[in-house]
């Protein structure tokens, strides 16, 4: 009986040991990355996809996040749950002008290890960097700069300097793109209605510039292709002048070794198939002679 509980109880044991080790199993999906931990220490760092193993608390732990996926932080308002962007943040141009902007920065997580450990909160610290980056470019800008001509720029700009911050302090985050949600001045109606008319005369001024450059190629296109049609005819008249330049040389050629030959003769024949050229196309007069057999011809042209 007591041999009977003792297996009993080490059966029971064993089953509790095994589902506890089975506990540590987990998995990583095709879009996602893990990091697995033992008494608080990465051991697994950006665990690929797959079945895994890890020892399960309390002395371990696993981490599973989507690191496919791209992530969007605002930068200037905030997303409320289940409402839209609060008010934009006033941004301190140079001139000391001020404009209200919104971005957004979007991002993966390069490395799930690094996201995890290296920051104690890397959304927040990708936040600041943002507003850091952007509030140093702004600064460095005019109002007319910012609102109309240097756009792309500004968006180079935070993606690079953001890039850098984070590099510098080993977050793990890459940065995808930079957006610009807003970009205006303040809502008061006088002060941007006027910013708006600028703006409307820039994209007027580069629609215009766009169709005289389409209207360039145009001329340009249609004036090589009449250039390439007036060479065609003259490399066509050319050819055909040549060819009947070689003709001509290589008949009188052949009427110099003729005449050389026989001159009496071909002087002869020459002069018979002139004629034959020349006289049908001749008027021919029949005039009676007068007394004495004197004619008197009056040729009148």
């Amino acid at each position: 009986m007591r041999a009977r509980n003792r297996i009993a109880t080490w059966a029971i044991g064993a089953l509790v040991v095994m589902g506890y080790l089975a506990s540590g199993i987990y998995s990583v999906d095709s879009d996602e990355s893990g990091v697995a931990f033992v008494f608080g220490r990465a051991v697994g760092r950006d665990v690929l996809p797959g079945i895994h193993w890890n020892p399960p608390r309390p002395f371990g732990r696993v981490v599973v996040e989507k690191t496919a996926t791209n992530f969007v932080m605002p930068i200037g308002y905030r997303l409320a749950p289940g409402m839209g962007p609060t008010i934009s943040s006033l941004w301190l141009t140079g001139g000391t002008n001020i404009v209200s902007g919104r971005l957004n920065v979007q991002y993966s997580i390069e490395s799930l290890t690094d996201f995890l450990v290296a920051h104690e909160d890397p959304q927040e610290f990708l936040r600041r960097a943002g507003e850091r980056v952007l509030t140093r470019f702004l600064v460095s800008e005019s109002v007319d700069g910012v609102l109309a001509s240097r756009r792309a720029e500004l968006r180079s700009a935070v993606r690079q300097g953001v890039q850098e911050l984070l590099a510098a302090e080993g977050v793990g985050i890459a940065v995808q793109s930079v957006t610009i949600e807003e970009l205006a001045p303040p809502r008061d109606g006088r002060v941007r209605g006027a910013f708006q008319d600028v703006q409307n005369a820039t994209a007027d001024r580069e629609r215009a510039a766009l169709e005289a450059r389409a209207f360039r190629r145009q001329v340009l296109a249609e004036a090589e292709g009449e250039a390439e049609r007036l060479l065609s005819e003259a490399r066509a008249d050319r050819h055909r002048r040549i060819e009947l330049a070689s003709g001509e040389t290589g008949r009188f050629l052949a009427l110099a070794r003729e005449h050389a030959r026989a001159p009496r003769v071909t002087e002869q024949r020459l002069y018979l198939e002139t004629l034959e050229r020349l006289l049908p196309g001749l008027e021919t007069y029949v005039v009676d002679a007068g007394e004495e057999g004197a004619v008197n011809l009056r040729v009148v042209r």
